[in-house]
C-alpha cells in the first residue's frame, strides 16, 4: 500500500506500507478523501519535526474491520477522523478543561502511544478507534473530509464568541478563514470583512457572505475599515492567515479594548510589539485543537446550511499529484483546499 509522507523541506515520499490490520482497541477505515491542510504545506515548505501520524490528518471515510474491544464503530460506519477524547482524569479534565487535556493534544499532534505509523495520505489506515467520529449521512464524502479542519474553527470561535451585531475582521481567505467567515456571520456578526490577497480567494470570501474583500496591499486599508466597521475599528479581528506577520497585524488592526482570535498557524517566529497590545488593553485568545461536543455543533452547522463546505474544494488529486498539489498551495494560485483521493490513478 503507498502512503505519502513529508520527510523535510521539499522531500514528499509515495512509501510502501503494509495493509493495515485490525488490532485491539483500532479500527481499520477504507479513506475516500484526505485533505491537505496548511500545516502539511508548512512541513513540505519549510522542513523541520513532523509527526508522520499527521502528514495528512484531515481524512473521511468507511470502517472495513474492527479490532478487539471496539464499541462505538462497527464495519460500514461512515467515520471522520478527530482528536482522542480528554482521559477524564487530569488536572485538567477535573478543573473542567478537557480541550487543554494532555491527552488530547498528543493526539493532535501525533505523539500518543497509539499514533499510527502514517496518516491519511493513503487508501486505508489503522487508528485508535476513539478517534472516529460518526458522519452524518447528508454530508458527503468532500464535506466529510472538511470536518476537521471546519470544527477546529468552530473551538476556536466558541473561545473567542462573537456577539451579534459587532464588525468582524477575518484577516486570511483560506480554508481556515473562509470557514471563520460563515460562523462569524451565522453568530451575527456585522459587517464580516475579508482581508486577502489572493483575488480568487477574495471573490470567493464574498460569494460566501463576506460585505468587504480588502487586499492587506491596499495604501488606504485602515481608512477602509473605519469606513466599513465604524470610527473606532473592528471589535474583532480573526487571524486565520497562519504566517507570523499577520500576529501582529490582527492587534495593530483591532480597535482599543477589542479581541483577537488567533486560529491559524504560524510556523516561524513572529515579532510583536507588546506597548501596542498593552495600549490597546487588546483581548487575545489563542485556539489549537476542539472537543467531540464541537465536532457535532460543526456537523449540525453543515445541516443547517449555515456552514457550506463544498465551495472549498478547489481540486481532487491522486497520490500521484499530491506533491504537485502542495506546490500549488505554496505560492498564491488561487487554490483553496486540495483533495486527495488515494483511489484516483
Amino acid at each position: 500500500m503507498r502512503v505519502g509522507l513529508i520527510d523535510g523541506k521539499g522531500d514528499l515520499r509515495l512509501r510502501e506500507f503494509p495493509k493495515p490490520s485490525p488490532e485491539p482497541g483500532k479500527a481499520v477505515v477504507q479513506i475516500a478523501r484526505c485533505g491537505i491542510c496548511g500545516t502539511d504545506v508548512h512541513a513540505y515548505a519549510h522542513g523541520g519535526p513532523y509527526a508522520p501520524a499527521i502528514c495528512g490528518h484531515e481524512w473521511a471515510g468507511q470502517v472495513s474491520a474492527c479490532g478487539a474491544d471496539v464499541h462505538d464503530v462497527r464495519e460500514g460506519d461512515r467515520v471522520a477522523i478527530g482528536v482522542a477524547p480528554a482521559c477524564g482524569g487530569c488536572a485538567l479534565c477535573r478543573a473542567g478543561a478537557p480541550a487543554q487535556c494532555t491527552t488530547v493534544l498528543t493526539s493532535m499532534i501525533g505523539l500518543d502511544p497509539m499514533a499510527p505509523p502514517h496518516g491519511g495520505f493513503a487508501s486505508a489506515i489503522a487508528v485508535d478507534a476513539r478517534r472516529l467520529y460518526g458522519v452524518r449521512p447528508e454530508i458527503g464524502d468532500e464535506e466529510a473530509a472538511l470536518l476537521e479542519p471546519a470544527t477546529v474553527v468552530t473551538h476556536g470561535l466558541r473561545r473567542t464568541p462573537v456577539r451579534e451585531g459587532e464588525p468582524v475582521v477575518v484577516l486570511g481567505a483560506g480554508p481556515i478563514g473562509l470557514l471563520a467567515l460563515q460562523l462569524a456571520r451565522a453568530g451575527g456578526a456585522d459587517p464580516v470583512v475579508v482581508i486577502e490577497p489572493d483575488a480568487a480567494r477574495g471573490a470567493l470570501a464574498k460569494r460566501l457572505g463576506a460585505e468587504y474583500v480588502f487586499s492587506p496591499e491596499d495604501a488606504d486599508l485602515e481608512r477602509l475599515l473605519r469606513k466599513a466597521c465604524g470610527p473606532a475599528g473592528p471589535e474583532l479581528v480573526l487571524e486565520c492567515a497562519g504566517v507570523a506577520p499577520t500576529i501582529q497585524r490582527a492587534v495593530d488592526l483591532v480597535r482599543r479594548g477589542g479581541r483577537v482570535g488567533l486560529l491559524g498557524l504560524a510556523s516561524t517566529p513572529a515579532t510583536i510589539e507588546p506597548a501596542t497590545w498593552l495600549a490597546k488593553e487588546v483581548g487575545v485568545t489563542a485556539s489549537l485543537g476542539y472537543t467531540r461536543e464541537d465536532f457535532e455543533i460543526t456537523q449540525q452547522r453543515v445541516g443547517d446550511g449555515s456552514l457550506d463546505l463544498a465551495p472549498l474544494v478547489t481540486g481532487t488529486v491522486g497520490l500521484e499529484g499530491l506533491e504537485a498539489a502542495i506546490e500549488r498551495l505554496i505560492t498564491p494560485s488561487g487554490e483553496v483546499k486540495i483533495l486527495v483521493d488515494p483511489n484516483q490513478e
